[in-house]
């Protein structure tokens, strides 16, 4: 019997290694074509030791992983004291999209890293959706590729700076060094 998705109360937790398989499933499951490419990019990330320190959580409902997000150090030439992650991968398998997970692995996962001292997060996203959140593209740091979209690559600050007080170019983890992640 499945879970009925209105009603069914949602877990947030960190990722253990153990959950790699339910991972890869649910980035499978959240995109048709894409989800080729994203699902081993989330395996890679978690075993990606440039990545660290990371912040991967997983959304459960009665034990089962139907959500997750990875949250990936990146690092800028010249500022080696900015704190910063990438949030990418996102995913919640279909049945449970539309009820606010995705939401709540986000909102999870800032809170985490704001109490963790990290100062800024990166994401390339659709900006109607991760303006929510506090995103902006008003910022002067150049994604690790060049964009189709540059509106899509959004900076937000964990600690109230200023976004334009940080300029450069970002340095991502390994595992996103690949131009069909950009």
């Amino acid at each position: 019997m499945q879970p009925d998705r209105n009603t069914a109360a949602v877990v947030i937790r960190e990722a253990r290694a153990s959950d790699a398989e339910a991972i890869r499933a649910v980035h499978l499951d959240a995109f048709d074509e894409e989800g080729a490419t994203v699902a081993p990019l989330a395996l890679a990330l978690l075993a990606d030791a440039s990545a660290q320190p990371m912040l991967a959580l997983v959304a459960e409902v009665d034990g089962e992983v139907v959500g997750n997000v990875i949250f990936s150090a990146a690092h800028m030439q010249g500022a080696d004291q900015l704190s910063a992650c990438i949030l990418a991968p996102l995913a919640v398998v279909r049945r449970f999209q539309g009820i606010g997970i995705g939401r709540k692995l986000i909102e999870t996962g800032l809170k985490i890293l704001r109490e963790r001292g990290v100062a800024w997060v990166f994401v390339l996203g659709d900006p109607r959706h991760y303006t929510r959140y506090g995103f902006s593209a008003e910022h002067q740091v150049r994604a690790p590729y060049a964009l189709e979209y540059p509106e899509a690559w959004m900076l937000m600050s964990l600690h109230g700076d200023a976004l334009d007080s940080v300029r450069g170019q970002l340095e991502c983890a390994q595992a996103l060094r690949h131009a069909e992640h950009w």
